[in-house]
């Protein structure tokens, strides 16, 4: 009997919980009696939270900073492309918390026209004097995990922003720098060669 009772509170829990709403009694019922079963069963569609959705915007994000023009190779080396990360690779401190927030919301702001190129030109700003010099490329990076049918695969990295900061005659300059494939241009597939008959 007790058993029965479950399973129609379950069923009443889950009929009662739509956003288009429920009659009365139902309603009643699945306040009064039932309400307790809604949260250990993540049956309430008020605990919802968009981290639990697993999207690409949900991924660890980090900041990479590096010269926008590369120096000349010194004789003997190879050229200078050292590369500034915030935060550090395995930082799980507060400070790289913060890092990780920051870059998230650096990206979350590129969809708002009045907030678009504001952080990051602060993050470029910043770092001129961390980065040695006053023209940097500042790349937003998120690391995704495997979807589904390819869960066996490691997590891949790709760049969510990517920005030239630049600082001329003391004015700041922000350069977006689009992925190559917005900007490349459209080539007509090559005609067929050969004197096949």
């Amino acid at each position: 009997m007790l058993l029965v009772v479950y399973l129609v509170g379950l069923g009443l829990c889950v009929a009662a919980n739509t956003a288009s709403g429920t009659s009365r009694v139902v309603g009643t019922l699945k306040d009064r009696l039932f309400a307790p079963w809604m949260v250990p069963l993540w049956l309430d569609l008020g605990h919802d939270t968009r981290l639990t959705y697993g999207l690409p915007e949900d991924a660890d994000h980090h900041v990479e900073i590096r010269r926008a023009v590369s120096p000349p190779a010194r004789p003997g080396k190879g050229p200078a492309t050292a590369v500034l990360r915030f935060p550090a690779t395995g930082d799980h401190s507060e400070r790289g918390a913060r890092w990780r927030r920051l870059a998230v919301a650096t990206v979350r702001a590129e969809e708002d026209a009045e907030q678009a190129g504001v952080l990051p030109a602060a993050i470029g700003a910043g770092l001129f004097r961390a980065a040695g010099d006053d023209d940097l490329e500042v790349r937003i990076v998120r690391r995704v995990a495997p979807d589904y049918e390819s869960a066996r695969s490691p997590r891949r990295d790709e760049t969510a922003l990517k920005v030239r900061v630049r600082r001329l005659a003391g004015e700041l300059q922000l350069i977006p720098l689009p992925p190559a494939e917005e900007v490349a241009p459209l080539v007509d597939p090559a005609p067929p060669t050969g004197g096949g008959k």
